[in-house]
């Protein structure tokens, strides 16, 4: 019940649905960028890769699947898609949580990338995952806004640990 409660209050939540926009853009966007000519952009923004390269979007994809899942995984009870943090949770600074404030959004950074240069190029890869990355900055400052005023400690913490990347 508390699971469909969380789910029904990220409902209500603008980034939420902002997050689902992108998401589905870029899976929908990425195959077609492929396939389409873009006039003079398109030596630019839609070659091809060698194949060789494009592979390693897998590589970059699966990376940030494992280090989204470590992150929802430490995360627990405290998992919730929305901005606000759960009314009965706790501030997790432990696990990977203790190298990334934010793994989850590391990860869709990196999934978001490496799907983009399995289907395209290093430079869409590159331009997409810095837009999902700003994306993601503006979402994550929402979302500490309410950790500060719900966790005194938060402001330690946020000094501590780097917010996507750990170095």
């Amino acid at each position: 019940m508390a699971t469909i409660r969380r789910l029904m209050a990220a409902l209500n939540d603008p980034w939420v649905w902002g997050q689902l926009v992108l998401l589905l853009l870029v899976a929908v966007g990425a195959p077609l960028l492929a396939a389409l000519n873009l006039g003079p952009l398109d030596p630019l923004l839609g070659q091809m890769d060698p194949r060789w390269l494009r592979h390693l979007g897998l590589v970059v994809a699966t990376a940030g699947l494992v280090v989204g899942i470590f992150g929802a995984l430490a995360l627990g009870r405290n998992l919730t898609p929305a901005t606000k943090p759960v009314d009965d949770g706790r501030l997790i600074q432990s696990g990977i949580y203790a190298r990334i404030r934010h793994p989850i959004y590391t990860g869709v950074i990196l999934v978001v990338a490496g799907y983009m240069l399995w289907w395209t190029n290093w430079r869409d890869a590159l331009l997409v995952g810095w837009l999902t990355m700003l994306y993601f900055g503006a979402k994550s400052g929402a979302e500490e806004r309410k950790l500060l005023a719900k966790f005194p400690d938060y402001e330690n913490y946020r000094r501590r640990v780097p917010r996507f990347f750990p170095f």
